[in-house]
């Protein structure tokens, strides 16, 4: 589950299948029992932070207890059980210099990554009090290694259910510890910090956007969230050739896909396999959609090398509130041939200063009672003779429409450094939608011509307080969703040169 090289927050804002129908057996809800009152109860015990606070120039260099009693497993042979391990976070506070109180955000970083201070001076620069943590065991994190097997490790007994071991889980409960701290911190005599305890968020891209996703599903401190470059479904997502979490099981993890052999949190099968229904059961992003707490902003690129569509928009479907927050809403970014980095080779920045206008405009409607993003667009196609005529509805926010583009693409092809796939069109405003037309035949800036049977597109609007906002991915006529016979190309695995397995069959 090697999730290619490690693209920061602070890359993002300063440079900014067929599926069988075996796939929905597995059903997934929200796995609220690993996040039990009394695991939130130690979550939230602020007598046991053991913080310690360092002034550096810009920022504070922070420690603090996460859990003393964790259990994890060996990512090595002899993958044998730890009990009783210490998990202490590193991390890099920053805060506005004078006024205040501030929201507080927690920032996860990226698979095989670790905090760094500049994206926490960054965030404060905007207003808010930012903690960019190292996960446990990275940086200067003490307990078990961010591994594609500590991600798979799920169990203390052969196929029996222990999410808790998982590297996954220690993430998460170290994200939610930093929630902990911000409360203490407040509580200090003055505030010295600055931290608004009532307006608490968490933001974070690839695995830390899969955090983002777990912490805001599960603590209802959270007000606020940003996800980047994620999304859930992963189950399907393994049968379109060249999948990361296929290659990930296959060459990353202990061997048991190449052997077909089973062993303690080991996947011998990935149709049958009990280890791997608890890792996607539990650490599917998916599985806290249904749960979120904060308002919830998802940016992810059309040509995510890891997190595929139509994943994308079956992780948007799914997403609801908590019932915690009377502005719940949430929206989606889709980054036209943006791959998982989000920001494009030679675009870096205009597609930053798009990035950052969306994130800031996104956490001020969160905390500061900015005004409302647009509703989320819908669209329908219709097939004339000679055209492709496309109506979009695309409700207003708190501020005007400014423009409305139809993005559109025959294919997704992820392997280029820079991709092309997606032209676009101006809509214009008709009375009651936003309509434009699209001729059959048409060469869109790479792949085959359009038709009504291989179209892809979505809807980009964008607003006076500098939203952008798009619609789901549609194919065809409709939206796209797995099995429609639409198989995306994704590039080799990053960083190795094995051989790409063959997708899983299930019977």
């Amino acid at each position: 589950m090697k999730l290619g090289p490690r693209r920061s927050i602070l890359c993002l804002l300063v440079l900014v299948l067929l599926s069988s129908p075996f796939s929905r057996i597995f059903a997934q809800s929200a796995p609220l029992d690993l996040w039990s009152s009394n695991t939130q109860l130690s979550i939230r015990d602020k007598s046991t932070l053991n913080y310690s606070i360092t002034a550096r120039t810009g920022y504070f260099e922070v420690y603090f207890d996460s859990n003393n009693n964790a259990t994890w497993a060996d990512t090595v042979a002899p993958y044998a059980i730890h009990t009783g391990g210490k998990i202490r976070i590193h991390g890099y506070l920053a805060s506005p210099l004078v006024g205040g109180p501030y929201p507080a955000i927690v920032i996860g970083h990226g698979h095989h990554g670790h905090g760094d201070p500049n994206e926490a001076m960054l965030l404060a620069s905007f207003g808010y009090v930012a903690l960019s943590i190292d996960g446990p065991g990275q940086g200067l994190s003490t307990g078990p290694p961010d591994t594609e097997q500590g991600w798979i490790s799920v169990e203390k007994s052969m196929n029996v259910p222990a999410p808790y071991v998982s590297y996954l889980y220690h993430y998460a409960y170290a994200g939610m510890r930093a929630l902990t701290l911000f409360e203490k911190l407040s509580g200090l005599f003055l505030n010295p910090l600055r931290i608004d305890r009532t307006h608490l968020g968490v933001i974070g891209a690839s695995m830390g956007g899969q955090f983002t996703y777990y912490i805001n599903g599960v603590d209802d401190r959270v007000k606020g969230a940003v996800g980047i470059a994620v999304a859930g479904d992963w189950r399907p997502i393994a049968f379109y050739p060249g999948a990361w979490l296929y290659h990930g099981l296959y060459y990353y993890t202990r061997n048991g896909l190449r052997s077909g052999l089973d062993y303690l949190n080991t996947v011998s099968n990935y149709c049958t396999d009990p280890t791997l229904t608890t890792f996607l059961n539990y650490f599917d992003p998916i599985a806290y959609a249904p749960t979120q707490h904060g308002p919830l902003l998802t940016i992810i690129g059309t040509h995510d090398q890891y997190f595929t569509v139509p994943a994308i928009n079956y992780t948007y479907d799914r997403i609801a509130s908590a019932g915690t927050s009377a502005r719940f809403l949430k929206r989606i970014m889709l980054k036209p041939n943006g791959k998982h980095g989000i920001l494009r080779d030679g675009y870096l920045y205009t597609d930053l200063y798009e990035v950052i206008q969306v994130i800031d405009s996104w956490l001020k409607y969160c905390f500061k009672n900015g005004p409302l993003p647009p509703g989320t667009p819908t669209v329908r196609m219709e097939a004339k003779p000679t055209t492709m005529v496309f109506h979009v509805t695309a409700p207003a926010g708190g501020s005007p429409i400014n423009q409305v583009k139809l993005y559109y693409a025959s294919q997704i092809d992820t392997r280029p450094s820079t991709v092309y796939d997606f032209g676009y069109i101006s809509l214009s405003w008709n009375g009651v939608e936003y309509v434009g037309t699209i001729p059959i035949g048409k060469l869109p800036p790479a792949g085959p011509p359009v038709t009504p049977n291989n179209i892809i597109y979505l809807a980009s609007v964008k607003d006076g307080a500098n939203y952008t906002v798009t619609s789901k991915l549609y194919y065809r006529s409709g939206v796209m969703a797995f099995g429609q016979g639409f198989l995306p190309i994704i590039e080799h695995y990053y960083g190795d040169t094995l051989p790409v397995p063959l997708p899983p069959h299930c019977p």
